[in-house]
């Protein structure tokens, strides 16, 4: 889902980030990246992703605790380039890029959404339809882990594996309409989002970490494609300039 390539951007951008930079030089990349999601990076297949638009998106979700399909029309995707960024750390020996990166608060909203929705809760399985405007924020969304770049045999570009990310999150707050073509049902379920969202992600981290994997990886290796191992380990090893532009191109 291209919405995923707004957190596929940063961690992409983030993970050419050289482990021998000063401080400093590691903050203006990082400000570098802020600027350059707002214009996108075509050259690497990059989308303008603050903010993100989507004018069409079907969606088909399956897990063990939760379903849903649909389609969202003009959805848009804010909040991404306010990332806080903790941990990034390189091993130049297994290839393996560290992170710990934080998103204050992410707002995703729809001028018109239909969806299925089929959820577990508190052992209850329920089923909802909706068909509206979708209105939803995430607070304080958190990753942290570890995944490892690697060349691809196939083609000159490298691709990620072993993905290990954790993810956590603060708050969520939703003013969805149309779920059930109901008032009352909109504002009920706009109310368990909250609780909901909270026990999906903080207590099923195994679940939520492969659901995020098959969202974010995929995407992620369409643009690594396009990147030569060479100009990767270059970056992250400060052996050459010009690599990356030095101020964001729009």
């Amino acid at each position: 889902m291209r919405a995923s390539c707004v957190i596929v951007a940063v961690l992409l951008c983030c993970s050419l980030s050289s482990a021998t930079l000063f401080d400093d030089q590691l903050r203006e990349l990082t400000e570098f990246i802020r600027l350059q999601m707002r214009c996108g990076y075509p050259a690497r297949g990059v989308p303008v992703l603050a903010p993100a638009k989507i004018a069409f998106q079907e969606i088909n979700i399956n897990t063990d605790n939760f379903g849903c399909n649909g389609n969202f029309t003009d959805l848009v995707v804010e909040g991404l380039d306010g990332y806080e960024i903790s941990q990034l750390e390189w091993s130049n020996i297994r290839h393996t890029i560290k992170f710990d990166i934080k998103f204050p608060k992410i707002s995703l909203k729809s001028t018109n959404y239909k969806l299925n929705l089929l959820a577990g809760l508190f052992g209850d399985r329920f089923f909802l339809w909706g068909d509206g405007v979708f209105d939803l924020e995430l607070v304080d969304f958190r990753a942290h882990g570890s995944f490892i770049i690697r060349p691809t045999t196939a083609t000159s570009g490298v691709h990620v594996q072993s993905w290990k990310v954790n993810w956590e999150l603060g708050e969520a707050k939703s003013q969805t309409t149309g779920i059930m073509d109901s008032r009352m049902y909109s504002k009920f379920i706009n109310e368990l989002i909250k609780e909901y969202l909270d026990i999906l992600v903080n207590d099923n981290p195994t679940e939520v970490s492969e659901f995020m994997e098959e969202l974010i990886v995929p995407p992620m290796n369409v643009v690594l494609a396009n990147v030569a191992w060479y100009e990767i380990t270059a970056i992250i090893l400060g052996l050459v300039n010009g690599v990356l532009p030095v101020e964001p191109i729009c």
